[in-house]
């Protein structure tokens, strides 16, 4: 069973801490804990506009834009979990690839993305909300070994404890109040900062965006210390959100993730290599 002292001192952190990128932190930290995970994202799915977003902890995840232009909608065609969540409208936790059941049950494309950018092939979702109108939008967990099998059964008995906090941030966050502490446009970015700040909300690594720019990725992340200052937020997703909020860039650029569109064409372009259907579903069961 989940250890409900250090459960109530994460609610405690949440609900009370001044900093929202401290305290999704917190929340974050305590479920890779919690599961034993190597890493997780929280993630995005459209179902107005197609689009998936997604924003990796403790590191975040995004794909070479020059050896995967789709790659968010190989994830939004050929994920098993994520078809499972929008074909059925569940909020029910669910593990993918679950002991016994092999690798060779999913996608190969899938399986080739998740490998080139370090992601584990066994996952555990929480979603937190899921409307055929509107989209999902879930936690996911993620592993190289298979969950043990307590691993579900504990996140079921977590999963409303979870919604809620995750709700709880959603709405600071979206509070006028938080929007009227926020200073003015003018917070002394550096039009070069500006630029790696919206390249960061394309879901590019600071690999990319430093080859793009001619620069280090070491020197990448000394300037976004410096975004990061400057706009008072301390992750990656707060960052775009409150560049957005002041006008620095279009609100349209996603928050964390890039959507899962050909790269700057806000199409779908064809891709032969993805598939229609759903093969992989079975791995859930």
């Amino acid at each position: 069973m989940p250890d409900a002292a250090q459960w109530i001192g994460v609610a405690a952190d949440v609900l009370t801490l001044d900093d929202l990128g401290e305290a999704r932190q917190r929340l974050t930290d305590h479920l890779l804990r919690e599961f034993g995970a190597d890493a997780g994202a929280r993630i995005a799915y459209d179902a107005r506009t197609g689009a998936l977003t997604l924003h990796g902890f403790p590191r975040d995840i995004a794909f070479d834009t020059e050896r995967w232009p789709y790659g968010l909608e190989t994830l939004t065609h050929t994920h098993p979990l994520l078809l499972h969540y929008v074909r059925t409208g569940s909020v029910e936790p669910e593990v993918l690839l679950r002991p016994g059941v092999s690798t060779r049950t999913l996608p190969m494309p899938l399986v080739s993305l998740l490998r080139s950018v370090g992601v584990g092939l066994h996952q555990l979702a929480l979603p937190l909300r899921n409307d055929p109108d509107t989209g999902l939008e879930a936690y996911v967990l993620v592993r190289d070994e298979p969950f043990p099998r307590w691993a579900l059964p504990r996140a079921r008995a977590l999963h409303d404890l979870v919604r809620g906090l995750d709700q709880h941030l959603r709405l600071r966050l979206a509070a006028p109040e938080a929007q009227a502490a926020a200073p003015g446009d003018d917070v002394g970015l550096t039009p070069r900062e500006l630029t790696i700040l919206s390249m960061l909300a394309e879901s590019r690594t600071a690999e990319s965006i430093g080859r793009s720019l001619g620069i280090s990725a070491r020197t990448v992340h000394k300037h976004l210390e410096n975004v990061y200052r400057k706009l008072g937020v301390s992750d990656r997703v707060a960052a775009v959100t409150a560049a957005q909020r002041r006008g620095l860039f279009p609100a349209s650029a996603p928050a964390g993730g890039a959507a899962a569109t050909g790269p700057g064409t806000g199409q779908s372009p064809a891709s032969p290599d993805l598939p229609a259907g759903g093969e992989g579903v079975s791995t859930l069961a």
